[in-house]
């Protein structure tokens, strides 16, 4: 069983790991470039990873915080985050030209995450 601090850690390399992937297609999309051959596939496997380290180490984080028989509503809440983010690269594909919205609505889904994380609110 690894510590805390090493899944925290791991938790914030998958989180840097998913942004970079998301803001890769956002910027190739956004700038009318064509999205295509090694941007494509190394945004892609950058969010992908990004995903698997955010999720391995989220579980990882309620075993260590000792969430193991009981599930707080805002670690669903995160769940459901992280699938939104899991299927939101789909959208930037085919609508980052819109921009702004598209950026403020990722901004707006990483700060409910980090105030889930921060402040583990009751629901």
């Amino acid at each position: 069983m690894f510590s805390y601090e090493f899944y925290k850690v791991l938790h914030l390399i998958g989180f840097f790991l998913l942004l970079t992937g998301l803001l890769g297609v956002f910027f190739t999309v956004w700038s009318k470039q064509p999205f295509q051959g090694k941007i494509k596939t190394f945004s892609f496997a950058l969010h992908g990873t990004g995903l698997l380290f955010v999720l391995v180490s989220g579980f990882g984080l309620m075993a260590r915080l000792g969430y193991i028989q009981f599930i707080p509503a805002w670690v669903y809440v995160k769940i459901a985050i992280w699938m939104g983010f899991a299927i939101v690269i789909s959208l930037l594909k085919r609508k980052g030209h819109l921009g702004l919205p598209l950026y403020i609505l990722l901004l707006i889904g990483y700060l409910a995450a980090s105030y889930m994380a921060v402040y583990k609110p009751a629901l």
